[in-house]
């Protein structure tokens, strides 16, 4: 979502306000015939899969980027902070494209973008749409995109392009494109939205901006040609869609169908029950049903059994679990650590972002230990960390890729309830190639924690602290917390 938005609460969230890579692709590079049979040579390309489908997704770890707030240029090594985070504050696309191993360097090998597409005044996030076939000027022009998209394929990195199509931005009407969308009968009429009512969810206007008349066919074609150019004109890997339960459920699988790549959407609700009544609609969804319960356990105000409790339910209703994102904050919530300052677990709560089931995204910043509070001072520009890689979440982050890297990029759905404690819980991955502790007791802690790992005689290291492990014959494992941080087990 974006600024302004206004967010409803219920009893799944009251307090809201507002990798590995896949193996590379076989690809045929030469036929030659001999004999009367073929021999058809093989070579991996570097490159991704053309069409990055949700099994090419499922074992990535996203990085998600305000493009106006990574680099203000291709030379950008750091400076002062931005002014003013409501309005632009100079990042570009050649600055992100400068950043690629910055993020690379933490084990990402996806980014997720904001919205790409021109404008309405002040529209620095990307969400006020005014013409979808433009450009955002304030990022730089179309050439830069492609090489940004291009130089981070060169590098194995997808990018995931965001895009709104409930509403646009705050231009008068006549002056949106392409037409229709410059015609009133192209929007609903103006009302405030009653979040108790769904189908003034999908009507009404958030935060004044016009609401898209989706139910439309000449919108849906516009649309479904819009996105399919979108992705195939700049080579995007995946597409995010923002405010998806404000949009009528019918217009989405043919939005989605036409991107031709990974849809990922937003469905700003903790009720799994009502978030999976969208699964179907697309590739996947944000998983907000987790995020809540998972957030109360690592920020001390809930318990681990919560988030056991809602893992097995969206086992129960989603029909591809392993392909919503997991993710602790964004930048329609309030950062980590503003709500919850301490380190130790924060990264307990990546631990689990990065290892649980589903696909990682970590919120831009979160390396640099930011601690902004609602939009937009959750909305931090990066260079005035001077992208310091030695900073020691971003040391973090690269470790925790690393075990996802090294369990074979995690991309079942194969998580395994191991231990559910007060202040523990554990599980594993890949049949016990990766053992996770986390505790919530947090900084200064320390403690030995046993527990069943159902690998008879296992053997792992300790690749977040140091040491190793091994079960016993029933697969009993003893292990060590130190400073209240995560152990994390790798098959030695």
């Amino acid at each position: 979502m974006h600024a302004g938005d206004t967010i409803t609460s219920s009893l799944f969230h009251p307090q809201v306000p507002a990798i590995q890579s896949l193996p590379t692709p076989l690809v045929p590079i030469a036929i030659m015939r001999a004999s009367g049979f073929s021999i058809v040579i093989l070579s991996r390309l570097l490159l991704p899969v053309l069409s990055a489908d949700v099994d090419a997704w499922k074992s990535r770890n996203i990085y998600f980027a305000l493009t106006d707030r990574i680099a203000r240029s291709s030379s950008d090594t750091g400076g002062d902070a931005c002014g003013d985070l409501s309005n632009y504050c100079g990042g570009t696309f050649q600055g992100l494209e400068s950043k690629l191993d910055y993020i690379a360097g933490m084990g990402f090998d996806a980014i997720w973008i904001t919205p790409v597409v021109t404008n309405s005044d002040g529209g620095y996030h990307g969400y006020w749409a005014q013409d979808l076939y433009g450009i955002n000027s304030n990022y730089g022009t179309a050439d830069d995109l492609k090489s940004l998209v291009s130089a981070a394929h060169d590098k194995g990195i997808y990018i995931m392009v965001d895009v709104v199509a409930n509403h646009m931005g705050f231009a008068a009407i006549a002056d949106d494109a392409p037409a229709p969308m410059n015609q009133e009968s192209s929007y609903h009429a103006a009302c405030d939205i009653d979040y108790s009512n769904q189908t003034s969810i999908e009507y009404c206007r958030i935060a004044g901006l016009p609401d898209v008349n989706t139910e439309s066919s000449d919108v849906q074609t516009l649309y479904q040609d819009w996105i399919s150019y979108l992705v195939s004109e700049y080579s995007f890997d995946g597409v995010r869609i923002d405010t998806v339960k404000h949009v009528n459920k019918e217009f989405w699988p043919g939005f989605s169908s036409a991107a031709g790549v990974y849809t990922i959407g937003e469905v700003f609700d903790g009720d799994p029950n009502y978030v999976a009544g969208y699964a179907d609609l697309m590739s996947g969804l944000l998983n907000y049903p987790i995020y809540y319960p998972m957030n109360a356990f690592y920020q001390q105000t809930g318990s681990s059994q919560a988030i056991v409790d809602m893992h097995d339910t969206v086992s129960s209703v989603f029909p591809d679990p392993s392909a919503l994102g997991t993710f602790l904050d964004n930048h329609d919530n309030a950062r980590w650590l503003n709500t919850k300052n301490d380190l130790s677990l924060l990264k307990n709560a990546l631990a689990y972002v990065i290892l649980s089931r589903g696909i990682p995204i970590v919120y831009y910043g979160t390396e640099q230990a930011y601690a902004g509070g609602a939009d937009p001072a959750n909305r931090e520009d990066l260079w005035r960390s001077s992208f310091n890689t030695n900073a020691e979440i971003y040391e973090a982050i690269a470790k925790l890729s690393a075990a996802r890297k090294s369990a074979g990029g995690l991309a079942a759905d194969d998580q395994a309830h191991l231990y559910v404690a007060d202040t523990a819980y554990a599980w594993s991955r890949a049949g016990g190639d990766l053992v996770v502790l986390t505790t919530n007791s947090g900084l200064g802690s320390s403690g030995d924690f046993c527990f069943n790992s159902q690998v008879p005689n296992g053997q792992w290291d300790d690749t977040f602290g140091s040491g190793s492990y091994t079960a016993d014959a029933s697969g009993n494992v003893c292990v060590t917390v130190t400073n209240g941080e995560p152990v994390v087990l790798v098959a030695a």
